[in-house]
């Protein structure tokens, strides 16, 4: 569901208390829901493709086909801008109303030219579509809230106090850290590699691979894609070092953005392993490796995902290589996706990409 009318109706039926849904403050819809104070301050931006001619004020957007999602602040946004130059712009929606994130893969996939997302959410999707532009400003700075009924007034005062706090704390700026402000505050690392070597951790990859019977090259090919040997990266969602290992599962393995080098490359080698032979079903080793590194980015739940879809379309679902691979992109469709029979629900990361790139790394250094 996508479509903020029906999110009201469900709030205003009593099926929740609270909307959380990126939502920007809206005069007009004030007068059917109540909004908490403002969490969150950013700006509507145009989604496009990263070409010599660009569109880069709303003047360039006449007679120009956007496509965005229904009853959205984004669809009110254009028909203001409209009525603002005085001259016509598509606006268009999809029947099934994909989501902001589903139109941004649309966009970077070619399949349409342009859409509106706020600009938080537009920069974390460049770190998975390097093609896409989003420097166009739409609007004025928007203030992000959640949704109360307005017969809520108790609820709204105490989620209005906790927010007043909360927006303060050290918690909430990590928070806010973690997903947005570290995409501009990257500081570009080389860590130069000596002749000879293939990385500046080459006794450490072997040392860690020798334990599990491993070949290293394949540990440096992983780290090359996630940090490019940058024990010390920041990635999306508090992803960190050599490995980019998510937060939580670098408590399971016990290490953190502070681990050394030799920490990180063996915890990643201890997960690397565990999930090759949790992939057991998969007979042949190198298809089994490549749903390992699947895994290993994406999370095994989408690619269980990908192997059910797979199976269904008549694919064979033991074959990574043109087959379970090809449904790794198709779990970014809301047709797909949104199956009853999938667990686990979108995924738009680059899966697909990451796998070649890594094997094919892997196989020149061998």
């Amino acid at each position: 569901m996508s479509n903020s009318r029906d999110f009201f109706r469900l709030l205003n039926d009593g099926e929740g208390d609270i909307l959380a849904a990126n939502l920007a403050v809206s005069l007009a819809d004030k007068k059917i829901i109540n909004y908490s104070e403002p969490f969150y301050f950013t700006e509507q931006v145009l989604v496009q493709r990263q070409e010599e001619t660009l569109a880069k004020e709303p003047l360039d957007l006449i007679e120009k086909s956007i496509y965005v999602r229904k009853n959205s602040c984004f669809e009110k946004r254009l028909k203001s801008i409209q009525e603002e130059i005085g001259s016509k712009i598509g606006v268009k929606t999809f029947e099934n109303d994909p989501i902001t994130e589903d139109l941004i893969e649309k966009v970077a996939n070619g399949e349409i030219n342009y859409t509106l997302a706020h600009e938080n959410l537009a920069r974390i999707s460049k770190e998975l579509h390097p093609n896409l532009n989003f420097q166009t400003k739409i609007s004025f700075k928007q203030k992000i809230a959640f949704a109360l009924r307005l017969k809520s007034p108790k609820l709204k005062k105490s989620l209005d106090l906790f927010l007043e706090k909360y927006c303060e704390s050290k918690e909430f700026k990590e928070l806010k850290k973690k997903y947005f402000d570290y995409l501009s505050s990257q500081v570009a690392v080389e860590y130069t590699v000596t002749k000879g070597n293939l990385s500046p951790f080459d006794d450490l990859f072997k040392a860690a691979a020798n334990k599990y019977a491993w070949d290293w090259k394949i540990l440096v090919a992983i780290s090359h894609k996630e940090s490019r040997f940058n024990p010390n990266a920041r990635g999306l969602g508090g992803a960190f070092g050599l490995m980019q290992f998510m937060p939580l599962t670098g408590q399971i393995y016990g290490v953190g953005p502070n681990s050394s080098p030799q920490e990180q490359i063996e915890a990643a080698m201890k997960m690397l392993d565990k999930t090759y032979r949790s992939w057991s079903s998969v007979p042949d080793p190198e298809q089994r490796m490549k749903f390992t590194l699947g895994s290993y980015n994406a999370g095994r739940c989408h690619i269980e995902d990908a192997q059910k879809l797979a199976r269904e379309n008549g694919l064979n679902g033991d074959l990574w290589d043109e087959n379970v691979e090809l449904m790794v992109k198709k779990l970014s469709d809301p047709e797909y996706y949104r199956s009853p029979k999938l667990r686990c629900g979108a995924y738009r990361g680059g899966a697909f990409s990451y796998v070649r790139t890594i094997y094919f790394n892997y196989k020149a250094w061998q």
